[in-house]
């Protein structure tokens, strides 16, 4: 039974499906949102029928359709909200160990109430959804761990400022939104988060941190933490904070390329790479 209904689907049918002809950027653009795909070796780009994407159309993800994942494979996935489809849907498909990161208190509640449903029996939405639902069995969801607290390129204690939109979940670190409510909480370098959670090594991390990629990103090349698939959303390219969002982005994609990562797909402001050096 699938984690949640349709999550593993290879990506051309999900495309075709959504009636989009752009291959390399299937999800809708919002006006102003600037595209990453200036910024990539098209040439390095993976077919489509190279390529799986996994999760909900709000929350899933590309990865190679062969990535090398197993039950020995340890995922960190930072960044959850209220859809964590992805990670379930790993944790089916490869039957991999995922931590979950995010201090954010309704990912909290969300994950907490998916597993108080699981251990009960009963059906629980993906993001208040009223067509897509987890399945997760016990056993499968024995695989998933939830790590309260933030993902960032230092230890320490940081505000996390909550969005415009009340109906939204994401909180940003950087202040993406420029809003003055907050919360404080714990966030740590990913080496000690690995210290910490006995993981000698991880085989893909996904980041979906609202700002705060590009810190971490530095941090990973300078201390050699760059996994074998890296997941990165751009949020600038979205929400940019200032008229220099594009050079940035551009900076950063082209640090990874320098460190040895390819950009095998682009979907929207989500970047799939994998490690080549």
């Amino acid at each position: 039974m699938s984690l949640v209904r349709t999550l593993a689907k290879q990506v051309l049918p999900v495309w075709a499906q959504n009636g989009i002809r752009n291959l390399t950027n299937p999800c809708p653009t919002k006006v102003g949102a600037l595209s990453l795909l200036p910024h990539v070796d098209r040439t390095a780009l993976l077919a489509t029928n190279k390529l799986l994407r996994l999760g909900t159309a709000y929350g899933g993800w590309t990865i190679p359709a062969e990535p090398g994942l197993t039950a020995d494979s340890v995922v960190y996935s930072a960044g959850a909200g209220e859809d964590i489809s992805f990670d379930c849907a790993l944790v089916e498909r490869f039957h991999c160990r995922v931590r979950i990161i995010d201090p954010t208190p309704r990912a909290i509640q969300h994950f907490e109430s998916l597993e108080k449903a699981v251990r009960s029996g009963q059906r629980f939405p993906v993001n208040n959804s009223t067509e897509d639902y987890y399945s997760a069995t016990a056993e499968d969801f024995g695989r998933l761990r939830f790590v309260p607290v933030g993902l960032a390129d230092r230890d320490a204690t940081l505000k996390f400022y909550l969005p415009k939109n009340p109906a939204h979940v994401s909180c940003s670190a950087v202040n993406l939104q420029k809003t003055a409510e907050y919360f404080t909480a714990q966030c740590l370098r990913l080496s000690t988060l690995m210290r910490r959670l006995g993981d000698p090594s991880i085989d893909l991390l996904k980041m979906d941190i609202e700002g705060s990629e590009y810190a971490v990103m530095k941090d990973l090349v300078a201390t050699k933490r760059l996994p074998r698939l890296l997941l990165v959303e751009f949020d600038e390219a979205h929400t940019p904070m200032d008229r220099n969002a594009g050079s940035r982005i551009k900076r950063h994609m082209k640090m990874l390329e320098r460190a040895g990562m390819r950009c095998v797909a682009v979907e929207g402001s989500n970047a799939s790479f994998i490690r080549e050096s």
